[in-house]
C-alpha cells in the first residue's frame, strides 16, 4: 500500500467505505475543495484498488465550539502566559475505508499517520486534531484517544479532539 496526495490528474481506483456521503466526496468533490485550497486529500491504495482516503483542513478549537468545562481542561494544559481565546488544529474532514479493507486497523492507522506528521513535522503549528464524527464512529475515535468536545451534541455530527501535546 502507499500513500499519496490527491491531484487533478490522479485516477480513482474503485472505491467504496459504505457511507455513500464519503464515497461522493472522494469521487466528485475532493479535487474541487484541493482546488480551492479548502483541504487537502490522501489516498491509500494498493494494485487494484482505493484502500481508503482522508482529507485534511485547517481547524480550531475555542470554546464557543467546546463546552465550559473541556474548554477549562485544554486550556489548563497551557502555562497561563499561553492562554489564547482559541487553539490552532487540523480537521480530519473526512476520513473512509473501503470495505472490502475495514476491520484491518487501516482507519487507525492513517490516525497515527496524521498524528505523527503534526507532531514530527508541524508546518503550521497546530496542537490538537479535531473531526466531527458520524454517531456510529464515535467509539472508533474514542478508541483512538479522541475526546468529546462538549457534551451535547448540536447536529448530525459529533465534535472530538485529540491532543498533541500528549505525545510530546
Amino acid at each position: 500500500m502507499k500513500i499519496v496526495r490527491l491531484t487533478d490528474e490522479h485516477v480513482f481506483k474503485p472505491f467504496d467505505c459504505g457511507e455513500e456521503d464519503l464515497n461522493a466526496f472522494l469521487l466528485k468533490d475532493a479535487k474541487f475543495y484541493a482546488q480551492g485550497l479548502v483541504a487537502v486529500t490522501y489516498i491509500v491504495e494498493d494494485e487494484d484498488m482505493t484502500v481508503a482516503f482522508f482529507s485534511l483542513s485547517n481547524d480550531r478549537i475555542s470554546l464557543s465550539e467546546s463546552d465550559k468545562a473541556t474548554w477549562r481542561r485544554i486550556r489548563n494544559s497551557f502555562p497561563h502566559r499561553k492562554h489564547r481565546s482559541d487553539y490552532p488544529a487540523v480537521k480530519i474532514a473526512r476520513l473512509g475505508v473501503n470495505v472490502n479493507a475495514q476491520h484491518r486497523h487501516i482507519g487507525t492507522d492513517i490516525l497515527d499517520f496524521v498524528k505523527h506528521t503534526f507532531i514530527t513535522n508541524n508546518r503550521t503549528g497546530c496542537c490538537f486534531v479535531t473531526v466531527d464524527a458520524l454517531p456510529s464512529a464515535v467509539p472508533f475515535y474514542e478508541r483512538n484517544g479522541f475526546k468529546l468536545m462538549r457534551k451535547e451534541n448540536k447536529g448530525d455530527t459529533i465534535p472530538m479532539y485529540y491532543d498533541l501535546l500528549q505525545l510530546l
